[in-house]
């Protein structure tokens, strides 16, 4: 758990998120990411098609890469930059390979 007001930089889960976060909580950020439909579903959140844990959501929520609203989940600058490099797109490609 990251202390409030963490900066980005200091963030070790937008520094390294493939070692900081579980195989869930990335498909969670990814799917956050790229679904724009989001809503609770009692225990769970309903993301796109997929169907995401509270917990999971929490956990993310006090990394500090979402921002959890009534009905709405949104990524925070420090979950955009986490996607980015979970997709890879942090390691500076200029041919346009993978």
């Amino acid at each position: 758990m990251t202390p409030p007001g963490t900066s980005v930089s200091d963030n070790p889960a937008v520094t390294d998120p493939r070692r900081v976060l579980n195989l869930t909580q990335r498909d969670a950020l990814l799917s956050i990411e790229f679904f724009r439909h989001q809503r609770p579903r009692g225990t769970t959140w309903a993301i796109g098609d997929k169907r995401f844990n509270v917990r999971t959501i929490n956990a993310l929520a006090r990394l500090e890469l979402v921002r959890v609203g009534h009905q709405k989940v949104t990524l925070t600058t420090a979950g955009q930059i986490a996607a980015a490099k979970l997709k890879g797109q942090d390691r500076g490609k200029t041919d346009g390979t993978a």
